[in-house]
């Protein structure tokens, strides 16, 4: 199916008047599209309005089958830092809706109310100020949002919830543990190696490879011989969450596109 995706990625950009390079030892991307003096655009509807062609840049061919935000975020993180733009290569309409949804406004995020944005979760986790990560219990379902609107925090309202309100503008980051906020930043900036004392548990490996949970004070809880251990015993690590202005410092209108490989087969 790779193999599918990225020869259908080739003959789009070729018929956008690309010429077109692999890498000899393979690799990501697998193709690399340049333009050629001369020749026309490509836009429509499977390339979300968005010519190939557009600021001269060199085009990545991403064959993408199941586009998880992670991954589309990463590689589109990966082109804009060397200069190019993503062609994402889909298997079918699904995927490519997927991607299109995950890209336009609000970019990056699950979405967005009066509050803020309510982010997907990314495959790092939350380092501390005092060493180590992030922890809270096991068993619960994870998100992370933005809100303007300071609510209870494990039963008292944090120092840094101070007030009722705060400005659109400048909205905390609260993460939600099935819908009960567990821990509350000053906003996804703080994301930034915070305090311990932000979280319900830390957890750091010690020098004889055991992972040691500590509460939000520092005080010793348990100890365990891994992560899988860690979380048996009621203890799970915090996702950081994908950010989009952490990862873009420029818009990334007309720095993707996306075509479906079976459309380009018909």
């Amino acid at each position: 199916m790779c193999d599918v995706l990225v020869e259908a990625g080739i003959d789009r950009c070729r018929q956008a008047g690309l010429s077109v390079s692999r890498p000899e030892s393979g690799g990501q991307p697998p193709a690399i599209a340049t333009p050629d003096t001369g020749a026309g655009g490509m836009g429509g509807p499977t390339d979300a309005g968005v010519s190939l062609r557009a600021a001269d840049r060199p085009v990545a061919v991403e064959p993408i089958r199941d586009p998880s935000p992670t991954l589309v975020l990463s590689r589109l993180w990966n082109g804009h830092q060397q200069g190019r733009t993503a062609l994402f290569v889909v298997p079918d309409d699904d995927a490519a809706e997927r991607i299109e949804t995950l890209l336009t406004d609000p970019v990056g995020v699950r979405g967005a109310d009066d509050h803020g944005r309510t982010f997907h979760a990314g495959p790092d986790r939350v380092p501390l100020a005092e060493g180590g990560y992030a922890a809270v219990p096991a068993g619960s379902s994870l998100r992370w949002r933005e809100s303007t609107t300071a609510r209870a925090l494990g039963g008292v309202v944090s120092d840094a919830a101070a007030t009722d309100d705060r400005p659109a503008s400048d909205p905390w980051l609260e993460l939600h543990a099935d819908g009960e906020v567990v821990a509350r930043l000053d906003g996804v900036d703080a994301l930034d190696c915070p305090s311990r004392e932000r979280f319900p548990y830390a957890y750091a490996r010690d020098r004889d490879k055991q992972i040691r949970v500590v509460d939000f004070a520092g005080r010793p809880v348990q100890r365990y011989p891994g992560i899988g251990a860690m979380r048996d015993g009621g203890f799970q690590p915090v996702p950081a969450p994908l950010v989009p202005e952490h990862m873009f410092d420029v818009p990334i209108d007309g720095r993707w596109a996306v075509v479906v490989a079976d459309a380009e087969r018909r």
